[in-house]
């Protein structure tokens, strides 16, 4: 993808962003012209910036949407939610385009039909006074334009068509009439439509009765062309999507040709460039022969002057240029790649292709040379000409690469202290020892500053995900029936990129249960006394290390006697648990795998799927998620997450001569605790602590070794606290090493499905450090 369509694409994301935001805006302003002329302007620009690709369906929307804009600002269109909602299918739309250029450089022709939709939605809002041709000819669409035509056609002929048809091979009735004015915008109407392919029947028309000889017009284009075509729909709209409106395309029923027989009409021919198509062929059999170094000069030249001769006499120019860099490029490194991709090319051409074939091969393209560079954006220039804010626009691989070799440079200088300690042990230098030392302390500053400052660049606010949610609230809201507030704080709070994107799923099933199971309807909330419009507030903020997204509604809140009773009935819990479960216990039954409490399955919630969803996704990124309620109140689901991924804090502990690692945000603390403080309940080992009973584990036998923990001399065992669901739990170990901060990296292939593990990390010594999974170890 070259640097201008990468730069078209950046700037065509954050303009649908800020149209849908403004859009957001102006329904609570509507009569804001600054607002109104503002989204003015964004839809032009990019309209004018999708004028300079290939993108006609892109272009013709936003086109569109900028006579309806220039209407609003101009007062002859008021603003409405039936606009709105217009011109946020507009931004849906063009996002759909975005996505598939971005993929495959090119938008296939079957956006043709929902771009004409669209385009007379939008214009059918503003109110000229006067019909709108675009508008009626999208009307005439839906009317079987082809009946009268299809009546003067022999009937042995259309006998023939209808068993054609009946073997799958589907025919198209096709009426093309060119815009009076075509000829003056260098449009050649005879000339496309004599490319059309697989030609049935076709005749020419005046569109309207010719006038006298004296009065004619010669540059008035007065014609219709009208063709049955047995190609593929696709093909057809693939040629004539530069002028939808211009054109009728219908499939051809049996019905249509088993009408009365009318006076049978002429049938034409067009020409399917069968010459063009054996010259291009055997341009490519003498591409395709063995090579000569004698006379590859004269072959090669001789190919592209007969492309060259070739193309201009059947109109097709556009590859002039081409030719003489691919035959620059031929002679330079007796490469004749370039050439058969030209005569590739044309015939694809002369031989429009199917949908999906389309998107499988896409039209080789000619480079003369090759830039393996990714270019960055620079900097624009505001309206007065002035640089803007000194920005740079990096691609994300080339953060992560920069994250991964800090990694590398933190294992590397870690490895500086373990050739002290062999300098001054093993060789007897102390010199050297302390020498290297002095140097690790150096490394180690400018490491720790590089692996800060490239975390920096990684953070990001949290309203990147949160920006997407006023149109989700709006859309669903209006689908419920329900009144919703939506309030957003603290969007400014910045978190690691890779927890960000983490972040989107969760909050979206969270905020469509709150709208859906949550909100109550208008009328219950005023029988209950509260406001009609119903509430939902998402609050993030910065504590300590850790990032807090509290995501509040006003509803009904969750009822725990409810949910014991679901939860019993789908055996999720016994009878004895029923009897003694609390009211917050009953409450975190929500997040259980296929718990839902909804009676009936819809497209927003009530599959049994969600909550679980959510904590997994969470948990995945070493956060957690809370959830308190009150009857009647509402409900408050907290996620805590950390600020970075990057790098993670551990602490080394020891357990059958082996090391390992526990993230250190799982550890509440590490003590001793001698051997009589031990007891047994049940045949669980506990200890006392701070006036706590504490499960203790062993974690040989969680990791399925056969041996018993080593005790100190002082015979105590080492225990380390860790908090897991709400509860502190002991894990015994033999020993317990220094914290460290190391690169996780996550488990690969086989390894990745031992959910035991967090991953793995390289150590200073060479050695490989297993990191465990508290969660999924207790």
């Amino acid at each position: 993808m070259n640097a201008l369509l990468e730069q078209f694409l950046a700037e065509t994301k954050e303009g649908l962003q800020s149209i849908g935001e403004k859009l957001l805006e102006l329904e609570r302003e509507p009569d804001s012209k600054d607002l109104i002329n503002e989204l003015f302007r964004l839809v032009h620009t990019l309209k004018g910036n999708s004028g300079l690709f290939d993108f006609p369906e892109m272009t013709r929307v936003l086109h569109a949407g900028e006579d309806l804009m220039d209407a609003v600002r101009n007062d002859q269109v008021s603003y409405s939610d039936t606009l709105a909602d217009r011109l946020l299918d507009m931004v849906d739309f063009i996002g759909v385009l975005s996505d598939e250029i971005a993929e495959t450089e090119a938008i296939s022709a079957s956006h043709m039909e929902p771009a004409k939709q669209l385009t007379t939605g939008l214009r059918s809002l503003i109110q000229t006074g006067s019909s709108n041709a675009e508008t009626e000819k999208e009307h005439n669409d839906n009317v079987r334009v082809c009946l009268p035509a299809l009546q003067e056609i022999d009937g042995d002929l259309r006998m023939a068509w209808a068993e054609e048809l009946t073997g799958n091979n589907p025919h198209h009735w096709l009426e093309y009439t060119p815009e009076a004015g075509s000829f003056f915008k260098g449009e050649d109407p005879f000339y496309l439509f004599r490319q059309v392919p697989k030609v049935k029947w076709c005749r020419v028309l005046p569109a309207e009765p010719f006038p006298a000889l004296a009065e004619l017009d010669p540059y008035h284009c007065n014609l219709k062309f009208q063709a049955v075509s047995s190609a593929e729909l696709v093909e057809l709209q693939e040629m004539f999507r530069y002028v939808p409106e211009q054109v009728v395309i219908q499939t051809i029923t049996g019905d249509d040709l088993l009408n009365t027989a009318a006076p049978a009409a002429p049938v034409a021919s067009i020409s399917d460039h069968t010459q063009t198509r054996y010259v291009i062929e055997s341009q490519l059999a003498v591409l395709s022969l063995a090579d000569n170094a004698d006379w590859r000069k004269g072959r090669l030249s001789a190919v592209a002057n007969t492309l060259k001769g070739c193309l201009a006499s059947t109109g097709h120019d556009g590859f002039q240029t081409q030719i003489d860099e691919a035959l620059e490029l031929g002679l330079a490194n007796t490469n004749t790649d370039a050439l058969k991709a030209i005569c590739h090319a044309v015939l694809q051409r002369l031989n429009p292709v199917s949908l999906d074939s389309q998107n499988q091969d896409s039209t080789p393209s000619v480079e003369a040379s090759n830039n393996n560079g990714e270019p960055v954006k620079a900097a624009k220039k505001n309206e007065e000409g002035q640089a803007s804010a000194k920005t740079l626009k990096v691609d994300q691989t080339k953060i992560d690469r920069l994250m991964s070799l800090i990694g590398e440079i933190v294992v590397a200088k870690n490895s500086l202290p373990y050739l002290a300690n062999r300098a001054e042990n093993h060789y007897g230098s102390r010199e050297m020892a302390r020498e290297i030392k002095a140097q690790y302390a150096v490394i180690n500053r400018i490491a720790e500053e590089m692996q800060d400052a490239i975390m920096q660049v990684r953070m990001m606010p949290v309203s990147f995900v949160l920006q997407r949610f006023p149109r989700l609230v709006r859309d669903l809201s209006k689908k419920l029936g329900k009144e919703v507030q939506l309030v957003m704080e603290g969007e400014d709070t910045e978190i690691d990129k890779n927890i960000v994107e983490a972040l989107a799923d969760p909050l979206i099933h969270i905020v469509r249960n709150s709208l859906d199971h949550g909100l109550e309807m208008p009328d219950v909330r005023r029988k209950a006394g509260k406001a009609a419009v119903g509430r939902i507030t998402i609050k993030a903020k910065q504590e300590s290390d850790r990032v807090l997204i509290d995501i509040t509604d006003d509803g009904k809140g969750v009822d725990p006697h409810v949910i014991k009773m679901k939860a019993y009935e789908k055996g999720l819990i016994d009878e004895a648990t029923l009897e003694k479960i609390s009211d917050q216990d009953a409450v975190n039954l929500i997040f259980a795998a296929g718990f839902s409490t909804s009676e009936t399955v819809s497209d927003l919630s009530g599959r049994g799927v969600g909550m679980d969803v959510v904590r997994n996704a969470i948990e995945k990124v070493n956060g957690s998620v809370s959830l308190q309620s009150q009857v009647g109140k509402g409900t408050q689901l907290r996620l805590s997450l950390p600020l970075s991924m990057a790098v993670t804090n551990v602490m080394i502990v020891e357990s059958n001569q082996q090391m390992f690692g526990i993230p250190m945000e799982s550890v509440v603390e590490t003590v001793r605790l001698a051997k009589t403080d031990i007891h047994g309940i049940k045949h669980h080992k506990t200890a006392v602590l701070r006036g706590e009973v504490i499960p203790l584990l062993e974690l040989n036998q969680l990791l399925g070794i056969n041996q018993e923990q080593v005790l100190n001399e002082d015979q105590e065992i080492a225990t380390l606290v860790i908090r897991h669901d709400g509860e502190n739990v002991g894990v015994v170990v033999d020993d317990f090493r220094e914290t460290v901060d190391i690169i996780l990296k996550p488990m690969t292939g086989i390894l990745a499905s031992l959910g035991v593990y967090s991953g793995s990390a390289l150590m200073g010594d060479g050695s490989v450090l297993m990191v465990l999974n508290p969660r999924e170890l207790i």
